[in-house]
């Protein structure tokens, strides 16, 4: 609680399997601007950031849907009796959250859709299972004899990919603007002669074309879109370089704790299509794909979409997809445009360039705006520093 309250109040949503708690928010200046702020450890602590909690049931459900509900009237209290009963139960309350704090945005817009006047959901695992899935694939791919790449040979079809696609939105900057337009073909890399750093074996282009395709598990059960081209560099702490930590340990213990139920499973040996009634589970537990958001709306709810279009955790194209489906049923544009804007930062990488790698604007405050909104009716598109999406 800030020493002078703007009478504005922000929930700060973590990431990845959490059980520590977020120490500041995505949007710059919240904690300077006398924002009150609340986070939650999702349910569980633990040695490190793995998914071994997941085996506990109960933590399992604070984890995917249940703690912010759980936290949110403590935290009220709390204010209450330091910053007056009338004051905080007039003040506007926004959820933000990147990445696994995305989808529990996603999560309290569509299961608890009077908790917050504003959601602001960043790179959302929202299709959680499936992401995790991939994961899974991408892992499985790169443990085959000959097909991992290198760091230097991701370079290569990274460079490749921008001599390409670096104009296609009209300016040359080493941003991908328009991953859209992009018609790249990996195989065009193929070795024709000696192996080297500047070219691809035939088991190193099935690994590249497996990383841009979409996913498909058990004869389409569980799908998932494919990523954009651009962004491929591997980053120096491998958070979302292919066959990177960040995959490795996010997939390899979802498929441990989460679907196999087993500490000691091999990710590279498990079967997902002999797992369904399980992954069903885990799809309506954790998942956040429901795009009717009515009651939300009828509550006044406002929705921020954001996704870097460099992000190779999480496909923008998933954020993409899950907007449209807010868009038919909302019952079109217009209706849709009252409370849901989405917005794509070309050159930004997993919830921000933090890592010295991507090349696009990243620092952006977003709760402010967010709050002009829902206090005032000012639209981010209103602003003309905001370009909303344009495809």
């Amino acid at each position: 609680m800030p020493t002078v309250w703007n009478h504005r109040t922000v929930f700060m949503g973590g990431g990845g399997f959490d059980g520590v708690i977020t120490a500041s928010a995505y949007s710059p200046g919240v904690a300077e601007g006398g924002y009150a702020t609340i986070a939650t450890n999702h349910g569980h602590t633990g040695p490190g950031p793995g998914g071994g909690f997941a085996l506990d049931a109960d933590m399992l459900n604070d984890y995917a849907y249940l703690a912010v509900a759980r936290v949110l009237p403590s935290a009220k209290a709390i204010m209450k009796a330091r910053l007056g009963s009338a004051e905080v139960a007039s003040a506007k309350i926004v959820y933000e959250g990147c990445s696994g704090g995305g989808r529990q945005g996603l999560i309290q817009a569509q299961r608890y859709p009077d908790a917050f006047d504003g959601v602001i959901s960043r790179a959302p695992a929202n299709a959680y299972t499936p992401q995790f899935l991939y994961y899974q694939k991408q892992m499985k791919q790169l443990a085959k004899p000959g097909a991992a790449l290198s760091k230097a040979k991701v370079q290569t079809i990274a460079n490749a990919v921008m001599v390409q696609c670096d104009g296609l939105d009209g300016l040359k900057d080493n941003i991908i603007g328009r991953p859209d337009l992009c018609t790249f073909d990996v195989a065009a890399l193929k070795c024709t002669s000696a192996e080297s750093d500047s070219c691809l074996t035939d088991a190193q282009l099935e690994s590249a074309k497996t990383m841009y395709e979409p996913t498909s598990v058990a004869g389409g059960r569980y799908t998932w879109p494919g990523f954009p081209f651009g962004g491929e560099t591997a980053d120096p702490a491998l958070l979302q370089a292919w066959g990177g930590l960040g995959p490795t340990l996010l997939g390899g213990d979802f498929i441990k704790y989460f679907v196999a139920q087993s500490a000691i499973a091999d990710p590279l040996k498990i079967d997902p299509s002999q797992y369904t009634s399980r992954l069903d589970y885990l799809v309506g537990l954790i998942d956040a794909i429901n795009p009717d958001l009515s009651q939300f709306r009828a509550h006044g709810g406002k929705l921020l979409l954001w996704h870097g279009l460099t992000d190779w955790l999480i496909t923008p194209y998933n954020t993409t997809d899950y907007y449209n489906k807010v868009i038919a049923s909302a019952g079109g544009q217009a209706t849709a445009d009252q409370f849901v804007e989405y917005y794509q930062a070309p050159g930004v990488d997993h919830c921000s360039n933090g890592l010295g790698v991507g090349q696009g604007a990243d620092k952006v405050d977003l709760v402010g705006p967010m709050f002009d909104w829902i206090e005032k009716g000012v639209k981010l598109r209103a602003r003309k520093s905001w370009r909303p999406i344009a495809w």
